[in-house]
């Protein structure tokens, strides 16, 4: 973004892509990777797995037919990829978006998952 106040877009000109704010948490089950995209709703996010990578992709849609004169909020497009890590259940991942957060859960495959041992006196 540039230090100017004010940002003067030509019209038609493209959004760039930024890198969205995520967060990744694993738990037992699965990990989940939680991502801000903001303004994007279900039909405007691509979620994809392709070779051990997750990737996130969203595309703004135009709003409206007025061209903007000056814009203090930034139009972006967010683009994120990861590296899979081994043991996660591929045909299980889920994708939910809400409020502008998206969550994703690549649940753990059950060989994966960590499990305790009983010991046996002998």
């Amino acid at each position: 973004m540039t230090d100017a106040a004010l940002t003067v877009r030509k019209p038609g000109s493209p959004a760039r892509s930024v890198s969205p704010p995520v967060d990744v948490f694993e738990n037992a089950d699965e990990v989940l990777v939680i991502a801000d995209v903001p303004g994007f709703g279900t039909d405007t996010v691509d979620v994809r797995i392709e070779n051990d990578t997750l990737s996130i992709e969203t595309k703004r849609q135009q709003t409206s037919e007025a061209r903007a004169l000056a814009r203090e909020y930034e139009v972006v497009d967010f683009a994120r990829s990861f590296r899979i890590p081994g043991g996660i259940d591929l045909q299980a991942i889920t994708a939910e978006a809400k409020h502008g957060t998206l969550v994703i859960r690549l649940p753990k495959a059950a060989a994966a998952k960590a499990r305790k041992i009983a010991v046996r006196a002998s």
